[in-house]
Order: structure tokens, then sequence, then C-alpha cells
């Protein structure tokens, strides 16, 4: 069991890695009342966004917040969306407990391959692995979904915005 954590733990570290080896196709900041919450950079393996390829989104924080209101967060902003109370409730199971709070200056990144297998990091270390399918494309909904409920940072994410 040991040797296949290490083996996992070290596959997830090479695609860490690999964020440098993506394109960056854009950033925004996320902004709420007076403040400035986050950084939000967006990677794909190909120089143009594309759904089908290898993804990444990098989020920088400017504020400490708990991984209970990121949550919330998170499942807010997949309401919005219009996703179904059940496809948010396995989605939150993923993420309870997975993500930590984070402090000014941490990052968190959501690595989606082009399997759509999913992998979080907290600054360079790996989180965990979702193996649903539909998690990856659900989470990076909130960002670059016509419907986001920030068009403007979904522009700045996918370079739109001069």
């Amino acid at each position: 069991m040991g040797k296949v954590l290490l083996l996992l733990l070290l596959s997830l570290g090479a695609q860490a890695a690999d964020l440098d080896r993506l394109h960056k196709i854009g950033s925004a900041e996320m902004q709420y009342l007076f403040w400035t919450l986050y950084r939000a950079e967006l990677y794909s393996a190909q120089p143009d966004y594309e759904a089908s390829a290898d993804k990444a989104l990098k989020i920088n924080y400017y504020r400490d917040i708990e991984s209970d209101l990121l949550i919330e967060a998170t499942l807010e902003q997949w309401r919005h969306l219009g996703y179904s109370d059940q496809q948010i409730t396995s989605w939150q199971r993923h993420i309870q407990g997975l993500w930590p709070d984070v402090r000014e200056g941490d990052s968190l990144t959501l690595w989606v391959n082009s399997q759509g297998d999913s992998y979080f990091y907290f600054g360079d270390k790996p989180l965990g692995q979702i193996q649903d399918r539909t998690f990856g494309e659900a989470f990076l909904a909130i960002w670059l979904s016509e419907r986001t409920s920030e068009p403007e940072l979904r522009q700045g994410l996918l370079g739109l915005r001069q």
C-alpha cells in the first residue's frame, strides 16, 4: 500500500510541475465589495483554450478564507449554474475535507487532464485526485461557463479582454 501511495504522490507531483509547460490563457482578479479576494489564472495544453485538452485553474488568494466558506461559495455557484441537487451533493463529498483553509498568499490549483481526471494542489503539495469525470468541468464552469455569475472574470481568464 505504501508503494502505491508513493507512486500516486510522485505522479501527482509530476503533473504539478507540468503546469510550467502549459500555455497561460488569461488571468483576472475576483472583487467582492471593496476587497480583492483572489487572482485566478487559466492554463491549457493548447495555445487557445480547448475544453478537451489538459487544463489548470490556479487561484492565488489575497485574503484568509476558511474551507467551509470556499465550499459554500462553490455550492452556491453550482446552484446558480443550474446543476441538480444530486450532482452538487456528489461533488460536495469530493471537496469536503479535501480543501484546507487558505491564508493570504496561498494558492489552490485544479489540474484536469484530457481524460477528465481532476487533481487538486495546495501550493505545490498534492491534495488529492477526484475520479468523477463530471467534476472538473463543473468546477471550471464556475468561471468559464457563459452563465457564470462573473462574466468579466470569465473574459479575463479566456484572454478575451483587451
